[in-house]
C-alpha cells in the first residue's frame, strides 16, 4: 500500500498592500503632517501659505506687463507713443517687482519661525514618546533604529511637506496663468513646452526615490560606522586604543563600511547621469520643435516682438514650475515616507508608569512567586520558576556567573520588566496592581553601569529626587555616607560641572564616579536598596569603607546586593545562587559553603585567588 504523499505545510505569500491601500495610508500621513505644521503655529502657517499664493501669481503679471512694454517701445520708433506712457508701464513693473520682494521677505520669516515652532513641537513629541517606552523597547534594535531616524529628520520633514503642498498649489497658479499667455502663440506651444519639462523631472523623481531606499538599507551599517568612529575620538576610551594599539583594526572596518556605501552610491550616480542626459537631449529637441513654430508665425507677422518675449521668457517660466510642480509631488511623497518613520515611532505602544493604583509607605516584604520573563521576540527564558521572600531588615545577594539572569531578576523587582510568569508580591499584594512609578518611589538603585551625568556634582547626587534639588544639607549627607569626601576638592565643589562634554567640566575616576552614584541611591529615602556590583570601579580601601556604609545604611530596610566579589555578598542574611536562569542554591553563606555546591566551588575559586596573590605581594616588599 502505497502511503499518502507528504503535505509540507507553506506559508501564504506576503502580499503588499494594493494601491489604493497605500493611497490611503499616505492621505493619512498627509493630513496628520498638515495638522502637526498647524498645531505648531496657526498664524505662521497661514501668512506663509497666503504669501505663497500671491506670489505665485506675480511671474504671469510679469509677463504680461512686458509684453506691454516692448509692444510700446516697438511703436514709439514710428512715434504716436508718449514718454509719459512708457513710465506708467515701467512704474507697474517696478511696483510688482517691489511686491514680489515684500511676499518673498513675509514668507521666508514666517516660513523660518513656523520651521522652528515645528522643530521644537515635533521634538517635544519624540522625546515624550522616548520617556514612555518601556525599558525592552531600548533594548531593541529596529525600534532604537525608528528612534534614530525620527530624530536625524525631525527639523526638515514635516515642514517640507507642508511647504511642498503650498508650493503645489502656487505652482498650479503659476502654470495656469503663464500658459494662458503662452497659449495664444499657437495650439502645439504650450503642449510641446510642457513635455519639454517632463523627462528630466521624472527621472530626478525616480532616482530621488531610489536615494531614499539605499539610505534605509544603509540605516543600521550606518550607525555601526559612527559607532567605530566614535571609538576613535572617545576621551574615556583613548587610552584603551592607544594601549592594544587596535586603531587600524577600527578603521579599517569603519572604511569597509564607507566603501560598502561608496559602490552603492557610485551605481546611483552613473544610472542617474546616464538618464539624466537622455532627458536634457529630449527636453532640447522639443523646445526646439516649439522655437521653430514660434519663428514661423514670426515670419508671417502674426506675434509681435512682446508676444515672442512672452516666448522666450515663459519657456524658462513653464519649465521650472512644472519641475516644480512635479517635483514637489515626488517630494512629498518622499517626505512622507520619513513622516512615516516618525510616525511608527510615535505608534509604538506606550508603557504609562503612572497607571495603577498609588503604592503607600514602605515596602516590608518581597516575595516572588514562580517568577518567569523571557524577551519579547525570543524562544529562551531568561528566568524560570524564581520564588524567594525578603523581609524588612534582611539583605539578600544574588550570585551567579554572567548571563545567569541577576539584572533581570532586579529589572523585575524594580518594575523596569513586567514577568511574563509568575507574580511578585509587595506587602503579600500583587504588584501589577500598583503604577510602577509609585513603586519605584520606594526603591533606590546603584546600576553596574551606573550614569555618569555631564552636570554639576550636586546635580548627579539630588537627580534621585528631583523634588529635593534644593535639599543641600540632604546631598551631603549622602556624599558622606557614599564616601565621596573627594568633592570638596574640586574647584566649586558640589557646584562644580562634571564630564569633559561641556567646557570647564571636571573629569572623574571610575572609582570617583561610582561613590557619586552610591551618594544617588543614599539621597532617596527608599525602604529597598538594590546594589548592582556596587564597588566593582573601587579600590580595597574604597570598597571596606563602601560595604561598612552599606552595613550602617541597610538598617531596617529591604537591601538587595549583585556582586562578584564575596566580601560583599558575605554580609547578606540570605544568598541567592542562579544558573541559567534558576535558582540552584540558596540559604547563608555558611550554608552554603557546608553544602559543597556551586556557591562553594566559586568562593574557593576566588579564596584561592587572593590566596595566591599573598606570597607574591610579600615577595614584592
Amino acid at each position: 500500500m502505497t502511503a499518502p504523499p507528504r503535505m509540507e505545510y507553506r506559508p501564504p505569500p506576503i502580499t503588499p498592500p494594493s494601491e489604493s491601500v497605500a493611497l490611503s495610508k499616505r492621505t493619512a500621513d498627509l493630513l496628520q503632517t498638515l495638522r502637526l505644521v498647524w498645531q505648531a503655529s496657526p498664524y505662521h502657517s497661514s501668512v506663509f501659505a497666503l504669501t505663497s499664493l500671491l506670489g505665485s501669481t506675480l511671474p504671469a503679471a510679469n509677463l504680461y506687463v512686458g509684453k506691454l512694454l516692448l509692444n510700446e517701445i516697438a511703436k514709439a520708433a514710428g512715434g504716436g507713443v508718449t514718454y509719459q506712457s512708457l513710465l506708467l508701464l515701467l512704474g507697474v513693473q517696478v511696483g510688482l517687482v517691489v511686491l514680489g520682494s515684500l511676499l518673498s521677505t513675509v514668507q521666508n520669516a514666517s516660513q523660518q519661525l513656523l520651521g522652528d515652532s515645528l522643530q521644537h513641537g515635533v521634538s517635544r513629541q519624540i522625546l515624550d514618546k522616548a520617556s514612555g517606552l518601556s525599558v525592552e523597547a531600548f533594548e531593541n534594535a529596529e525600534t532604537y533604529d525608528k528612534l534614530q531616524q525620527a530624530y536625524r529628520e525631525v527639523g526638515s520633514r514635516p515642514l517640507g511637506v507642508a511647504t511642498q503642498l503650498v508650493g503645489l498649489a502656487g505652482a498650479a497658479v503659476t502654470l495656469a496663468s503663464v500658459g494662458a499667455l503662452l497659449a495664444s502663440l499657437g495650439l502645439w506651444v504650450l503642449p510641446l513646452v510642457l513635455l519639454a519639462s517632463l523627462p528630466g523631472v521624472i527621472i530626478s523623481n525616480r532616482f530621488g526615490v531610489a536615494g531614499y531606499q539605499m539610505l534605509r538599507r544603509q540605516t543600521h551599517d550606518a550607525r555601526v560606522q559612527n559607532y567605530l568612529g566614535s571609538l576613535l575620538t572617545s576621551d574615556t576610551l583613548v587610552k584603551e586604543v592607544r594601549l592594544f594599539g587596535f586603531e587600524p583594526y577600527l578603521l579599517k572596518r569603519w572604511r569597509e563600511y564607507y566603501l560598502g556605501f561608496r559602490v552603492q552610491l557610485e551605481t546611483l550616480v552613473r544610472r542617474r547621469s546616464a538618464w539624466g542626459f537622455a532627458a536634457s537631449l529630449g527636453s532640447a529637441l522639443l523646445i526646439g520643435l516649439a522655437s521653430a513654430l514660434v519663428l514661423r508665425r514670426a515670419a508671417a507677422g502674426q506675434i509681435t516682438v512682446g508676444d515672442f518675449s512672452i516666448f522666450v521668457l515663459g519657456i524658462s517660466q513653464i519649465q521650472s514650475t512644472v519641475a516644480g510642480l512635479l517635483n514637489g509631488v515626488s517630494g512629498i511623497y518622499q517626505n512622507l515616507l520619513y513622516m512615516r518613520n516618525l510616525f511608527d515611532f510615535l505608534e509604538l505602544p506606550d508603557r504609562d508608569l503612572s497607571a495603577g493604583e498609588v503604592w503607600q509607605g514602605d515596602i516590608d516584604t518581597i516575595e516572588f512567586q514562580n517568577v518567569g520573563f523571557r524577551y519579547p521576540l525570543t524562544d529562551r527564558d531568561v528566568l524560570r520558576g524564581v520564588n524567594f521572600t525578603v523581609r524588612r531588615g534582611e539583605a539578600l545577594a544574588l550570585v551567579g556567573e554572567n548571563g545567569a539572569g541577576k539584572t533581570t531578576l532586579v529589572k523585575l523587582l524594580t518594575r523596569l520588566f513586567e514577568p511574563t510568569g509568575g507574580r511578585i508580591l509587595l506587602n503579600g499584594q500583587d504588584a501589577a496592581r500598583f503604577s510602577p512609578r509609585s513603586v519605584q518611589q520606594q526603591m533606590s538603585i546603584i546600576f553596574q553601569d551606573f550614569g555618569q551625568y555631564q552636570m554639576s556634582a550636586r546635580e548627579n547626587v539630588a537627580i534621585a529626587e528631583v523634588s529635593r534639588l534644593g535639599d543641600a544639607a540632604g546631598v551631603e549627607r549622602a556624599v558622606e555616607q557614599a564616601g565621596a569626601a573627594y568633592v570638596d576638592s574640586l574647584p566649586q565643589g558640589l557646584d562644580t560641572p562634571l564630564g569633559r562634554l561641556f567646557q570647564g567640566g571636571r573629569q572623574l575616576s571610575g572609582g570617583q564616579w561610582q561613590r557619586l552614584a552610591l551618594a544617588r541611591l543614599y539621597f532617596r529615602a527608599a525602604s529597598v536598596l538594590v546594589f548592582d556590583e556596587p564597588t566593582a570601579a573601587l579600590d580595597a580601601r574604597a570598597e571596606f569603607e563602601t560595604i561598612e556604609a552599606l552595613r550602617a545604611e541597610a538598617g531596617d530596610r529591604i537591601t538587595l546586593i549583585i556582586s562578584h566579589r564575596f566580601s560583599t555578598v558575605r554580609l547578606a542574611d540570605k544568598i541567592i545562587v542562579l544558573e541559567g536562569g534558576v535558582i540552584v542554591e540558596s540559604g547563608s553563606h555558611e550554608e552554603l559553603l557546608a553544602l559543597q555546591g556551586k556557591y562553594a566551588a566559586l568562593y574557593d575559586l576566588q579564596a584561592r585567588g587572593y590566596a595566591a596573590s599573598e606570597p607574591e605581594a610579600v615577595a614584592s616588599r
